[in-house]
């Protein structure tokens, strides 16, 4: 059956045959052609959502081979864009998806849709609540005539949501993040929905961490970071991303705490939480600077660490044994909201003198009120005279500039001074013990590359070495592909921009094949700019793609390809995998 009659065939199926539909959804896996390895990617083109720039109207992508369609979630407009392509891979927005179904069948208000995941048909959007604070539901649709089938409870902030491989479960990773003043704070959880008995009857369970407040508590490793102000272990857990592995178990990202959950489908419960420790820049290198006027400064910093803090994961199997692959972003806590400075010394908080926009900080301008803030910059971090890099931390060519992680005390001269995201991808074993990190690899990829332009920000393309003190190029998303006899990697790079490609078929010895960046710097990021930041919301497609918020493998004809989001232009771009 060919592409286009399988399209055909699923957008025939009648409301009664949901189970047929899904079945003809598995017949477009690519030839194998041996133990082949990868050359590159050919970019095929790219669909631009009808949006303001820089508002997350192309984050999660995701393919279904049933309708041969990509489901794109625009989360400015709260609904689900659908692209088509034509034989080449070439997208274009078509239709879109109503959410508001979804919310309606609740009843509730929506808010944004955080994520989309597809399985055979099936189409699955997290959706969050109009107040965040409160609980969201995971709205499922048929992909052939877009209806809404049913939908499910979820805790609060469902931020990303997936299928099984084999399409029995649906789960959430519920990020229960606090509101501006920390009034309200959540307990973060995974919603786990078990379609054995059928999508109509499905038994939806929240799997939350209390028990770690109370009596298993001994067992939260000392490495898990718990730092919210008054919060119990369970609000302070943050489910930020999710994979089903193929030893049965899920692995969910804690990224502010730097951890990692283990849960248990069959029990439906938290098997274990593992601390995902400190990666030393005394053995890799980073430009930790954006005021020493040298783009690519790296350096050696003895006890200087990243925490890994991983954003998007994803999982594979090799001899057996299971891997889970991260991309080590990074997150810092910044709560807050818009008040005047008068209210904000009121009520004990931090105001912000960067959003400050009047000439008497008493007077009715507005501006931006920090109630918890857990990151500060080195000059103004708090260690022993005797630390090694106490006189490092003072200037701002090394490491004056760097944000990095908040203490509640002086760091003593043998204490580690911890900052944000590792700059890297790794691979952990089914333990969540670390056997691969690619070290400083994309930074130095990147800077032969990018050259001057190396540590940009998404949003402006005239802002070379401008995240040099914040997390580097953000390694944000991660896809594993089995193509041809071997394992791959694809990791999106949130500000810089592009994506390299690795093998990882040997996970104690990944290695390097391709970086490819559809960025133009030499353009402008927006139809208008000023000193390179946009001012007229109007994206300017020149510029290539900014911000890639995730990656989706699929085949098609024949053929392997990748799309990817990317949140700051609004594209969806295909690109065709070169074998």
């Amino acid at each position: 059956m060919t592409l286009s009659s399988l399209a055909i065939a699923c957008a025939s199926q009648p409301e009664s045959s949901l189970s047929s539909f899904s079945e003809q959804c598995k017949t477009t896996q690519a030839p194998s052609v041996g133990d082949t390895a990868i050359q590159g990617l050919t970019f095929m083109g790219t669909s631009i959502a009808n949006a303001p720039f820089d508002t997350s109207a192309a984050e999660i992508v995701q393919y279904d081979a049933c309708t041969d369609k990509l489901y794109v979630v625009n989360a400015q407009a709260k609904r689900i864009d659908i692209l088509s392509m034509n034989d080449a891979g070439t997208p274009s927005q078509t239709a879109t998806m109503d959410l508001e179904s979804a919310g309606k069948a609740a009843g509730i208000a929506i808010g944004a849709a955080n994520s989309v995941a597809v399985f055979n048909g099936l189409v699955a959007v997290a959706i969050e609540n109009s107040d965040k604070q409160a609980n969201g539901i995971v709205g499922l649709y048929r992909s052939d005539d877009l209806s809404l089938i049913t939908i499910y409870p979820t805790g609060a902030l469902p931020d990303m949501v997936g299928f099984s491989k084999d399409g029995r479960y649906i789960a959430t990773a519920n990020e229960g993040e606090p509101n501006g003043d920390y009034s309200v704070d959540p307990e973060g959880s995974i919603t786990l929905i078990d379609l054995s008995q059928g999508v109509n009857n499905a038994e939806v369970t929240q799997i939350g961490f209390n028990e770690f407040d109370g009596e298993r508590k001994s067992e939260l490793p000392a490495g898990v970071r718990v730092s919210a102000p008054n919060a119990t272990v369970a609000q302070d857990l943050e489910p930020e991303y999710l994979t089903f592995a193929d030893n049965s178990k899920i692995y969910v990202a804690l990224q502010e705490n730097n951890a990692m959950a283990i849960v248990d489908p069959a029990s439906k419960s938290v098997e274990k939480i593992v601390g995902l420790g400190e990666k030393s820049w005394s053995d890799s290198t980073l430009d930790a600077s954006n005021k020493d006027k040298i783009i690519g400064n790296f350096k050696h910093y003895p006890q200087l660490v990243g925490l890994y803090m991983p954003d998007t994961l994803d999982s594979y199997s090799v001899n057996g044994k299971t891997y889970i692959v991260s991309a080590n972003e990074g997150d810092g806590r910044e709560y807050g909201f818009t008040t005047t400075q008068a209210l904000c010394d009121q009520a004990g908080f931090k105001w912000d003198e960067d959003d400050y926009l009047g000439t008497d900080k008493y007077t009715s301008e507005q501006g931006a009120c920090l109630s918890h803030v857990d990151e500060v910059r080195g000059k103004k971090l708090k260690v022993a005279s005797d630390h090694p890099l106490a006189e490092t931390l003072k200037d701002n060519k090394q490491l004056a500039r760097l944000k990095v992680i908040k203490p509640e005390q002086t760091l003593t001269a043998q204490e580690n001074v911890q900052a944000f995201g590792a700059r890297s991808f790794s691979i952990w074993d089914e333990n969540a013990k670390l056997i691969f990190d690619s070290g400083d690899d994309f930074a130095k990829i990147a800077f032969m590359n990018q050259g001057q332009n190396f540590n940009s920000t998404n949003d402006n393309n005239e802002s070379g070495d401008d995240r040099s003190d914040d997390k580097g190029i953000e390694p944000e998303a991660i896809e594993v592909a089995y193509i041809n006899g071997r394992h791959y990697a694809f990791i999106g790079l949130e500000r810089q921009g592009g994506i390299m490609l690795y093998d990882i078929s040997n996970p104690m010895q990944a290695t390097f094949v391709h970086y490819v960046n559809r960025r133009d710097y030499h353009q402008p990021v927006c139809t208008q700019v000023e000193d390179g930041d946009c001012k007229n919301d109007i994206y300017s497609p020149k510029a290539g793609d900014l911000g890639p918020e995730s990656i989706n493998y699929f085949t098609r004809n024949g053929q392997h390809f990748i799309a990817v989001g990317n949140e700051v232009s609004g594209t969806t771009s295909v690109f065709r995998i070169e074998l």
